[in-house]
């Protein structure tokens, strides 16, 4: 067997091992799946509110209903090495970013911008010190090569035509599914990147994201981050506040806003008061614990941990 060839089955072998979550079943997420598919990857995924949308690739693959917030859970979304969103909405990527970070999952992102296909890569389950893609928009103000080009016709500029926009689609949708076989065979390089092609000229662009330091989401967050299973709910009982009065003054960064309440972090106090004892509408949180940051994961405690047989303090 020639040199070429044991490379190739041993990238088969890589890609056939693969489990990947896929977050919409749109044009981009459609030509994604068939890549992924004729790769060889073992386990594709399909996370597609649209129940029409998605029930065409319910005979192939394993198919999920709903939002994905709700569905993809960090128990779920732990079990996959990548999870690429195609959604073409930036609060979707940037709640991808947001478990994705959490969980320790490569992720990828691949959208459009009229005949512009972009997609852009973030490994953070091969480098702690990973961008994040909100790295990426605080550099937004920064000039990026094709960002603002348009289609022209007849020297008006316009939007791309129905053709044009499903063309580009399924470039974006390559090129995500070919950026996941560069990742897994290591010659992507441990390292944040964001890619763009006009479809329109062939002209692209590929750079490299470092970490921001000063990113909102990521600049002082330590990974990998530990995860707890824990009950949602928010009381702290008497013998808790005597043994442990900074217990209401701790701060915890929630996934999800509040309605009625303004930011996401809150101390203990502050929640405990609002919801007395019941549950919080948001995922996860997360919280400083001896120096170091850790993920409260409310979404998959399945069961209530065994009652203590006494409510009375345990004597000192």
């Amino acid at each position: 067997m020639t040199k070429s060839a044991s490379n190739t089955g041993a990238q088969d072998l890589r890609l056939a091992r693969l489990g990947v979550a896929v977050v919409g079943a749109g044009r981009i997420g459609i030509e994604l799946i068939r890549n992924l598919g004729l790769m060889g990857l073992g386990r594709i995924d399909v996370y597609e509110r649209d129940r029409h949308r998605a029930d065409p690739l319910r005979n192939r693959y394993r198919v999920h209903s709903g939002d994905f917030w709700d569905e993809l859970t960090l128990g779920r979304l732990r079990d996959y090495d990548f999870a690429i969103c195609t959604v073409d909405d930036r609060a979707a990527r940037v709640r991808m970013n947001q478990k994705c970070l959490v969980a320790n999952v490569n992720l990828v992102h691949a959208w459009t911008e009229n005949a512009i296909a972009a997609v852009a890569a973030y490994p953070f389950g091969a480098l702690d010190d990973c961008a994040c893609y909100e790295c990426d928009q605080s550099r937004a103000a920064r000039p990026m090569p094709l960002a603002s080009l348009r289609l022209t016709v007849g020297g008006t500029e316009t939007s791309a035509d129905p053709a044009s926009r499903i063309a580009t689609a399924s470039i974006a949708g390559a090129l995500a599914s070919a950026l996941v076989a560069r990742i897994a065979s290591g010659a992507h390089g441990a390292v944040a990147r964001k890619a763009s092609l006009d479809t329109t000229s062939g002209d692209g662009t590929s750079v490299e994201l470092p970490r921001d330091p000063k990113c909102p989401r990521c600049g002082a967050l330590q990974r990998p981050v530990p995860i707890v299973l824990t009950r949602n709910r928010w009381a702290v009982s008497k013998c808790v506040r005597a043994a442990s009065p900074g217990t209401l003054t701790q701060h915890v960064q929630l996934s999800d806003e509040l309605d009625g309440l303004e930011g996401r972090s809150f101390s203990v106090g502050e929640l405990v008061e609002r919801y007395q004892g019941g549950p919080i509408p948001a995922k996860f949180a997360l919280t400083i614990v001896e120096g170091r940051t850790v993920c409260l994961d409310f979404e998959d405690f399945r069961a209530d941990p065994p009652r203590a047989r006494s409510s009375r303090c345990p004597p000192s």
